[in-house]
């Protein structure tokens, strides 16, 4: 069995509540590049009326671009 595995590359992730998301943005050949499409990302979030509270650039492969989270109920 021949898969080939996807290479890594550098993705913007985007945590947001209002709604609770975690976004994915990318693929980027270098940490440079997504810096520099990061802020474009950023305001479409937020004109949608998406309240950001972490925004990271990490070397990964995300097995989903969009990410519903669940709160934690007590």
């Amino acid at each position: 069995m021949n898969q080939q595995i996807p290479e890594f590359g550098w993705w913007i992730k985007i945590s947001t509540t209002q709604p609770m998301y975690i976004y994915y943005f990318g693929v980027f050949e270098s940490y440079y590049e997504a810096v520099r499409h990061r802020n474009g990302y950023i305001q479409d979030l937020s004109r949608e009326g998406s309240l950001i509270i972490d925004i990271q650039i990490n070397r990964c492969q995300p097995k989903q671009l969009t990410v519903c989270v669940e709160p934690i109920s007590a």
